[in-house]
């Protein structure tokens, strides 16, 4: 079962997640990029009136993208629509496995899957109000009917295949990239400081020098620093690797369960880790 064959509810929120996730860091990186510049203007010891102005815009428009992301706040929309996503991607497969407490009667399951979800809006209604999209979709999709009408070994690899490697894959791939982009920016970093600290001493020999360097280094040491703690990414390297190996033991029992009750169980387990390990990591964000 794909994502696309979910509630509309869980794509309303995972592409308002999306959205303000790339807007919070299109408009940092904006910020970031414009301090450099000002600080580069700043660099010009004879200035003109056309620089003074031109930097008087750059700082204003680093201005404006700081109120707007004090005022707008893009990073909490992110978290919070994203765990109403993760909340109804798990209960949806608990549904579509037959999994307590979807174990029941179809109509019996089906009222009670509308229940979580009138449930999960109603405690997450500050962001329900901007899940404007997907709103005509069903929440409860004919895909999700055709799996629980599944056999139990079918239902047994398509959750093994469509949820826990699937978890399995995003995990493993996002804690490579992060692992790799923690060491290529902290390199980078410890480049421009040293290039900070270089530029500062042949400022020594170049006195009489109209336009010098170590103003927009230092700026760009800062920004890649506040760049680096807004991103995390050692902190989510190391999160997403212990989250890897967990769903990598969690899929070497997906086949065992050999009855209902047991695949209930085995699924509610590994839908229990899954939401924990989304949860501590919301809880590292909003710290």
């Amino acid at each position: 079962m794909q994502s696309e064959n979910f509630p509309g509810i869980y794509k309303s929120a995972d592409a308002l997640s999306a959205s303000s996730q790339k807007k919070f860091f299109g408009v940092l990186a904006l910020h970031l990029s414009l301090l450099i510049i000002g600080a580069a203007l700043s660099a010009i010891n004879n200035p003109s009136t056309s620089t003074v102005i031109a930097q008087v815009v750059v700082l204003l428009g680093a201005l404006f993208c700081s109120i707007y992301l004090l005022g707008t706040r893009p990073e909490r929309k992110w978290y919070s629509a994203r765990a109403v996503a993760e909340s109804v991607k798990t209960v949806t497969w608990r549904f579509g496995c037959r999994a307590e407490p979807f174990a029941s009667d179809d109509n019996v399951s089906e009222a009670h899957l509308r229940e979580v979800l009138r449930k999960i809006v109603e405690q997450n209604s500050d962001i329900a109000r901007a899940l404007t999209r997907f709103l005509a979709d069903h929440q409860v999709t004919l895909e999700m009917r055709a799996m629980r009408n599944q056999s139990l070994a079918d239902r047994k690899n398509t959750y093994k295949t469509d949820r826990i490697e699937n978890q399995l894959a995003w995990y493993a791939g996002k804690a490579e990239t992060n692992s790799r982009a923690a060491t290529k920016s902290f390199l980078f970093l410890v480049i421009v400081n040293a290039l900070a600290v270089l530029s500062a001493l042949l400022r020594i020999k170049f006195l009489d020098a109209s336009f010098w360097y170590t103003d927009i280094l230092v700026a760009a040491a800062a920004s890649l620093l506040s760049w680096i703690q807004a991103k995390r990414y050692s902190e989510l390297a190391a999160s997403y690797t212990l989250a890897a190996h967990e769903i990598g033991i969690i899929r070497e029992e997906a086949l065992a369960p050999s009855s209902e009750e047991e695949f209930s169980k085995f699924v509610a387990d590994s839908e229990n880790a899954f939401s924990r390990e989304h949860t501590q990591w919301l809880a590292r964000k909003d710290a």
